[in-house]
């Protein structure tokens, strides 16, 4: 199948290179010191060069300067160092060596060299990652979820070859860093995460990039409602109106748009279903529609997903919609790609990892709710222990967020009644701050969390939080 597979896109044609910019960049390495660190700074991908033995002499030049700091790259060096690692030979013994010294009379245009290496190795690593990928699906053995993980993750890592960091000093990074710390105690929004419109964003400085937030509560206590809520003032920030996926593994996707609907304008969904809804409140439902209909959300509500495939969607949103924020509702109900013996707590654990895999992987908070199990219903307020299914998840996330408040109280509550319930967000861990606990009101007619200070904020964008 293999050679089929060469013969249909001519594969066994030479694959792109530039030999003499091969050489230069050698050549230039023996030339100046200066001229190698560039070159070992922007070369450090595999097989970055076409040609094996210069991808040889490459190796033995980091190996030395890895090893002896700012040492002289020159021929006699290098070929005594391939000689005694028994490489000397099949690089074309010292003529080679010296060969390529005399290619080039100066390392100015390193640069250029080393940009020219890097295009021509990227181009490869894509031609064999597609030929890989012809392979396996003509194979016709491999679970098709499992191979587009495969492929995406080949394709990503692919695209972070571009990505050259330059070598850094430690003077401007301490100035950085004193910048940072004063923005920081100011609350300015340049250094602060994605603002959430509660005041436990205090504790936490925001949803930041990279970092898994998990959700946990007990059923029926309004985790949905929060998650929707914090959503909400993500995309509503009129400072920075933030792209927002969603994934809702529970709920329709129209299920959640009237939530959101229904807790802007202040209005229970029951209200329609009588059929008295009162002009004015018409109208607080068309401002909100109208609202939300210039927000970027980006939902997606497959029932029982796979882990492999949320991933692959989650990399078409940030991609194409750049989703700055993803929600996941909830962790419990997405399926795991394991071996059918697996235990369900192998499962869970395994889902966790992939998920702060996700948000490490595309940069961006992840928020993932989750199930507290029945121990949070025995009159306590939750504790962390009380994940359900997978000690795992408190180890993977940055942040986990309890939400607690008397389910009964909500049962005696009349329908008519339009008091806040008293409830609480218990930052249990933090791995970048503080823990504690938030105050906020929940009113189970709007499906609607309000920071206990600003209860009865009507204002439009955001009035479920603050800014």
């Amino acid at each position: 199948m293999p050679s089929v597979t060469a013969s249909m896109l001519n594969l066994d044609r030479p694959k792109p290179h530039n030999e003499d910019a091969e050489v230069a960049v050698l050549g230039g390495m023996m030339l100046s010191i200066e001229a190698a660190s560039i070159a070992i700074t922007g070369l450090r991908l595999e097989n970055a060069f076409y040609r094996p033995a210069n991808q040889t002499i490459f190796n033995a030049m980091v190996e030395l300067s890895s090893g002896k700091g700012d040492i002289s790259l020159d021929p006699i060096v290098i070929a005594d160092h391939l000689d005694r690692s028994g490489k000397l030979e099949e690089v074309g013994g010292r003529a080679y060596i010296l060969q390529l010294l005399d290619s080039v009379p100066t390392a100015a245009n390193i640069e250029f060299y080393v940009d020219i290496v890097k295009q021509n190795a990227i181009l490869r690593h894509i031609i064999a990652t597609c030929t890989e990928t012809i392979q396996r699906c003509y194979s016709g053995d491999e679970d098709v979820h499992a191979l587009l993980e495969l492929v995406e993750q080949k394709i990503f890592e692919v695209t972070s070859m571009n990505e050259t960091k330059e070598l850094q000093t430690i003077q401007p990074l301490a100035l950085e860093a004193i910048n940072y710390l004063e923005k920081l105690a100011t609350g300015d929004a340049d250094v602060l995460g994605l603002k959430t419109g509660f005041d436990f964003d205090k504790m936490i400085t925001g949803l930041r990039p990279g970092e898994m937030f998990v959700l946990a509560a007990r059923p029926s206590i309004g985790k949905t409602a929060l998650a929707l809520n914090m959503a909400s003032n993500i995309a509503l920030n009129p400072s920075h109106k933030a792209a927002v996926g969603i994934f809702s593994l529970e709920m329709p996707a129209l299920a959640l748009v009237l939530r959101m609907i229904c807790s802007l304008a202040r209005i229970g969904l029951s209200e329609f279903k009588s059929g008295a809804v009162a002009k004015s409140k018409w109208q607080a439902v068309m401002t909100a529609a109208s609202e939300l209909n210039k927000a970027q959300f980006i939902i997606d509500d497959t029932g029982a997903i796979d882990i492999l495939e949320l991933r692959a969607k989650a990399r078409r949103m940030k991609s194409k919609h750049n989703v700055e924020v993803i929600f996941v509702d909830y962790l419990q109900l997405i399926r795991a790609h394991t071996k059918s013996n697996a235990s369900r707590e192998n499962e869970v654990s395994m889902i966790s990892g992939s998920l702060k895999a996700m948000a490490k992987e595309l940069n961006i908070p992840v928020v993932v709710l989750a199930q507290l199990n029945r121990q949070a219903e025995q009159g306590e307020k939750p504790k962390l222990s009380q994940l359900r299914e997978s000690g795992a998840i408190e180890q993977d996330a940055d942040v986990v967020a309890l939400l607690h408040r008397e389910r009964e109280r909500q049962q005696e509550q009349r329908d008519g009644d339009n008091a806040g319930l008293p409830s609480e967000v218990i930052i249990a861990k933090n791995r970048n701050g503080a823990t504690g606990t938030s105050e906020l009101l929940f009113f189970p007619r709007y499906t609607r969390f309000e920071n206990k200070g600003n209860a009865g904020a009507e204002d439009m964008p955001g009035a479920t939080g603050e800014f």
